[in-house]
């Protein structure tokens, strides 16, 4: 009988200290220096996860970098690329022509985009870029166009607009779209003529 009623107060006593040993194995317990979402510094979660951290500061595009830049080809693109490659580094910091297109078939209404210039920047793309690159462009000499009107035109992620500007070379009709999704400018000449160019 005395053993018994020993044993039963063994257990008694021991069950607190299973319990105990139980919720720090299952992680109810601190492990500050096993969880990575402890860590103070992302540095110190880079040399955890065997990652080097991040050297973009915010507000970068970090595609920018890897994407290679293309010279414009012909005297259209060379002459648009020299107009609008400077106010792209003014408020970007740094842009690179990606992708550059000739004339395209015309459309159903007969409008034609004589040339397609991409761009990517190093600046990450929102509406505030799209409003001051329309600005910055103002203030370089294009003039507003009657296509989309006088002031930006803002879509769900993109500010589209349009400016004209004339060159030793030419006159152009610009559409101009900051697209924010897609991280890119893109910039459109139309053949002049257009009834979207005049005043209806």
């Amino acid at each position: 009988m005395k053993s018994t009623h020993k044993s039963f107060f063994t257990v008694v006593l021991l069950l607190p200290v299973l319990f105990f040993v139980m919720l720090v194995d299952n992680g109810c317990g601190e492990k500050l220096g096993d969880e990575p979402t402890k860590y103070q510094s992302q540095e110190g979660l880079a040399k955890l996860s065997g990652m080097t951290a991040p050297q973009n500061t915010p507000g970068d595009n970090p595609d920018f970098k890897s994407l290679k830049a293309i010279p414009p080809q012909t005297p259209t693109a060379k002459d648009i690329d020299s107009i609008i490659r400077p106010a792209l580094v003014k408020i970007f910091q740094d842009a690179k022509l990606v992708s550059a297109t000739g004339p395209e078939a015309p459309k159903t209404d007969g409008e034609v985009i004589e040339d397609r210039l991409i761009y990517a920047v190093k600046m990450n793309l929102d509406r505030n870029g799209g409003d001051a690159l329309h600005s910055a462009l103002r203030g370089a000499g294009f003039s507003s166009s009657p296509r989309l009107g006088s002031k930006p035109t803002h879509a769900s992620r993109k500010v589209l607009m349009s400016l004209f500007e004339r060159t030793r070379l030419r006159a152009y009709s610009f559409v101009i779209i900051v697209d924010a999704e897609k991280q890119q400018v893109v910039v459109e000449s139309y053949r002049l003529g257009s009834k979207y160019d005049r005043l209806m």
